[in-house]
């Protein structure tokens, strides 16, 4: 997914006059990188991304409008509660906006009805292109994820974006909507003035984590702390900082005719990747719990999430899961690096006693 060359030495008088970069009264635009975002919107910003899309925002002074469904109480931030199901209250948070960060989803759980993830991934995301649309908003950066590339049989070795997307739609409800979100958000770049841009974090952790960590977490503390497959598969992850100041780079970058304008992009750190249970075992001793110890083989395992799927269909144990933790699942960012200069900006070290100090306040 690539765009052809043009020629994107913007003059700063010719760029306010045509409307292609639209800026607050006294910013600046550097050569192709925007200083002052404008207004800015994050959708989804109590979450593990959006809080820190936000606080990163607010340290660089820009005005920065939440919309979610629960207030976020962060000094300087207009906290909107709302929906992005409802297309009035996505429409209040849009209007008079610059640039909008789209990180609001249903996240993979299989209990989930399908109808839910149509809703939110779907059309809720469509509600915020069609506002960003009517209040002609400049920009707007996507939050994707791996998934969208993943078709649940091959292995995935540090891939780049010249992955495809699966031939056939999965039929995980996840990975089926995110794709079409993404496609409906990249299909909107260059329309009614709009640049849009797509960010494909893999394996996020971090301070909020509600999702990954907290899930070995949760099985590390039941009856059913075992391993899946041999130890070998890798998979790659990203710390939520990181990923937003991913987000923030790409944002500056972003005007219509820029390379990055229409354009997907994995967000990793930290190579080379680690097996999944290899990766989180610092963190369960540092928490004081057991690492798995037992093990089941992948093709085992496969099966009986098989037939678990059958049983207790809304289980997170099923071939999906299963897939993802016993192949490879490992992605790089050089194409980030290269078009926007994205690099972590918090090292593994880091980034692993900021989770872990969240983890136990928690507790």
């Amino acid at each position: 997914m690539t765009n052809e060359p043009v020629n994107t030495t913007i003059n700063k008088h010719q760029a306010l006059n045509s409307n292609e970069i639209k800026t607050d009264e006294g910013s600046e635009v550097l050569g192709k990188v925007l200083t002052n975002l404008g207004k800015c919107l994050v959708i989804g910003g109590v979450g593990m991304l959006g809080y820190e899309i936000v606080s990163q925002l607010r340290e660089s002074n820009h005005f920065v409008r939440v919309l979610d469904l629960e207030s976020l109480e962060i000094e300087g931030v207009e906290s909107l509660v709302g929906d992005i199901k409802n297309m009035e209250e996505v429409e209040n948070a849009c209007e008079g906006i610059d640039t909008v960060f789209q990180t609001a989803a249903a996240i993979w759980n299989p209990g989930t009805p399908a109808k839910t993830f149509d809703e939110i991934n779907v059309i809720g995301n469509q509600n915020v292109i069609d506002s960003c649309f009517k209040f002609g908003v400049l920009r707007l950066v996507y939050t994707s994820t791996l998934d969208v590339v993943v078709d649940g049989r091959k292995p995935i070795v540090y891939a780049d974006e010249t992955l495809p997307y699966p031939e056939k739609m999965p039929k995980d409800n996840y990975s089926r909507t995110k794709i079409l979100a993404e496609k409906a958000t990249i299909a909107a770049n260059d329309e009614n003035g709009l640049a849009t841009v797509s960010l494909r974090p893999v394996g996020m952790y971090g301070p909020r984590d509600k999702y990954h960590i907290a899930n070995i977490v949760q099985m590390a503390k039941s009856n059913n702390n075992i391993k899946l497959g041999d130890g070998t598969a890798e998979f790659s992850h990203v710390y939520s900082e990181n990923v937003a100041h991913a987000h923030i780079l790409a944002a500056k970058h972003l005007y219509q005719g820029s390379k990055v304008a229409g354009e997907c992009y994995f967000i990793v750190d930290h190579q080379p990747a680690d097996n999944l249970f290899t990766f989180m075992e610092p963190f369960l001793k540092a928490l004081s719990l057991t690492p798995p110890t037992k093990s089941i083989p992948y093709k085992l395992a496969y099966t009986l999430a098989w037939f678990a799927e059958k049983i207790a269909p809304k289980s997170n144990f099923n071939r999906f899961a299963v897939v993802q933790t016993c192949v490879d699942h490992t992605f790089v960012s050089d194409k980030a690096e290269r078009d926007f200069g994205y690099k972590p900006i918090v090292s593994k070290e880091e980034a692993f006693e900021r989770t872990i100090q969240w983890f136990k306040e928690q507790q």
